[in-house]
């Protein structure tokens, strides 16, 4: 009898033993480096990865893989005990029975266990890969068999413009004036124009206007700005005091030499570099 039983404890240990050690205790998976990552990179990715997988699935596969070998031990040594009394008491020997079916039960326990062990090992194993794969993955490692979509970005139309009611139409004032060298005055020639301008804000009184003045590069920066000041004041000091148009509705604002549109190398260029600029909000008006 302690012959049989020392068999069957060294059997059970045996199977225990092999259920424990065919449970892998890592992610089972090829993952490679992303492109142009560093190896040491790769090795951090690796190591935050194992950690979040284990996270996920609660515990190792071979803690779970244990646990249940354990508990079919246990489970089957009580119930192979209680069968093998009853056998033995039949017999008129119930402890020899109680023994033996202790061992047998322990032995197909162990065995059932084992077999628990194993599947449930193998889904957290399943479950494990799938979790750190997903992790490399989202480190920007690759993963062999999955390849890495570019999610393009839809870019929406700009809006059609806003067209008037039928019957009306968009009407805008602009205003350019051209000035001699180190001079603020405006030229006659350019009378007309500045009236005009005066019409459309005397048609429209909503409409507001910013008048800049610039300079071509003779001269200091400093003195520049100050010369565009003075040419962008004549010209609403015209609008103003020749025209009654409020001065409310109108601002000046000199950049000197800061934003040229020619070549200040040239003479032409200069010229048209010594020029106001103004511009009105554009209005809805009645065809």
């Amino acid at each position: 009898m302690t012959k049989f039983l020392k068999n069957m404890f060294s059997i059970m240990a045996l199977m225990a033993l092999c259920g424990c050690a065919s449970v892998p205790t890592g992610p089972s998976v090829m993952v490679l480096p992303g492109a142009g990552k560093s190896f040491d990179n790769f090795q951090a990715d690796d190591a935050a990865c194992r950690q979040w997988a284990g996270m996920q699935i609660g515990q190792s596969p071979q803690q779970i893989a244990n646990q249940n070998t354990a508990a079919g031990s246990v489970g089957g040594t009580l119930i192979g005990a209680g069968l093998g009394a009853a056998i033995g008491a039949a017999y008129g020997n119930p402890a020899a029975g109680a023994a033996i079916g202790a061992a047998s039960g322990l032995l197909v326990g162990t065995s059932a266990g084992v077999n628990a062990g194993q599947a449930y090992g193998w889904d957290a194993q399943r479950r494990y890969d799938i979790a750190y794969k997903q992790c490399m993955y989202a480190k920007g490692n690759q993963i062999p068999g999955v390849r890495r979509y570019s999610t393009a970005r839809y870019t929406m139309p700009p809006p059609p413009p806003i067209m008037p009611p039928s019957g009306q139409e968009k009407v805008c004032m602009t205003l350019n004036i051209e000035f001699d060298t180190n001079n603020a005055v405006i030229k006659p020639e350019y009378y007309m124009e500045v009236e005009k301008v005066a019409k459309f804000m005397e048609r429209y009184p909503q409409v507001k206007g910013i008048i800049e003045g610039h300079t071509d590069s003779v001269g200091s920066a400093k003195y520049n700005l100050k010369l565009s000041q003075r040419r962008a004041e004549s010209v609403v000091n015209m609008l103003v005091g020749k025209f009654g148009i409020s001065e409310s509705r109108l601002s000046a604002k000199g950049y000197g030499l800061t934003r040229p549109i020619a070549d200040n190398s040239t003479r032409d260029g200069r010229q048209m570099n010594r020029r106001i600029v103004a511009n009105f909000g554009c209005v809805t008006a009645e065809k």
